[in-house]
């Protein structure tokens, strides 16, 4: 059985995506199958770390209404159901669908008395993937068009499932997008551990607040990572006391290094250098590959 590890953090720029796909990569050398998604759908980028060339899978695609016109009796019970109101119909006048509010629900089809309303499909964005020695990447990305976020991610969670059934991965790493929203939510669901990213500042602070209320209320084991954790005593100092205090399983450490941020910023591993500070993501992925069952 998979070990399913999420990648989060309720701030964006600390790091968390360069952390995920280390953590992966490390896993991958020590011998495990691994999958890494990308699951931030509005900018992934899991797949410049690995500097491998995605290639397209499957679409991410919904439920999305069209109306037979010869079977409607525009009774209105479509419009009665639906939690965004996406069907309006006017009188005797051809019902209107606004297709981009619509989250794929079915409310509509099951309501209709006519059996009047199939599904056309729409599609909200695309899956990528690509192989990279032991690891595997698959990538979710948005359509410009879409704002459906939570929706795609939904989808690409359950397109996972399914290729879990199939492969025998030991880990999985999942890169969520930053925040503590519903497309977050969505991505969680399906992990068994977190590693909650944060920075000492004073945003990754509060932030890191939001995270860990998250975490506890999904009732989920989590490992704190404060990333740059030299930049500020004081408030490393308080989120060192928060994480404890919160139930954190363990708490790792990066210390603020200039090649290192040279390192993440040209989208290159920190794990396959030769700096020093390396070690704390291999001690990450040696701490997780421990709890595996």
């Amino acid at each position: 059985m998979s070990m399913i590890i999420a990648v989060t953090g309720g701030k964006g720029g600390v790091g968390k995506s360069a952390i995920a796909a280390n953590l992966a990569v490390a896993l991958s050398k020590m011998g495990y199958k691994t999958l890494l998604i990308d699951s931030d759908v509005d900018n992934p980028n899991d797949h410049l770390f690995l500097d491998v060339k995605l290639r397209k899978v499957r679409p991410i695609r919904i439920f999305t209404p069209e109306i037979d016109l010869d079977k409607c009796i525009r009774c209105g019970k479509c419009n009665e159901v639906c939690p965004e109101r996406v069907i309006v119909i006017k009188g005797d006048e051809a019902p209107i669908v606004f297709d981009e509010a619509c989250s794929g629900c079915k409310a509509c089809v099951y309501a209709c008395p006519q059996d009047a309303i199939y599904d056309r499909g729409r599609d909200l964005g695309y899956i990528h993937a690509a192989i990279k020695g032991n690891l595997r990447i698959m990538v979710g990305e948005l359509k410009p068009t879409e704002a459906k976020s939570a929706l795609a991610v939904n989808r690409l969670v359950r397109i996972a499932k399914e290729d879990l059934e199939k492969e025998k991965y030991d880990f999985v790493v999942v890169d969520t997008s930053p925040g503590v929203h519903s497309a977050v939510v969505q991505a969680l669901r399906i992990t068994n551990i977190a590693v909650a990213v944060t920075e000492p500042t004073p945003l990754g602070l509060s932030t890191m607040k939001l995270t860990i209320d998250l975490l506890n209320t999904l009732k989920l084991k989590w490992i704190a990572f404060i990333n740059k954790s030299t930049v500020s005593s004081s408030h490393r100092d308080e989120l060192l006391k928060m994480c404890k205090e919160a139930g954190a399983q363990a708490i790792f450490e990066l210390p603020y290094d200039e090649e290192v941020f040279k390192i993440n910023m040209s989208y290159k591993l920190l794990v396959e250098s030769e700096h020093p500070l390396r070690r704390v993501l291999l001690d990450l992925a040696e701490y997780i590959a421990k709890l595996k069952p």
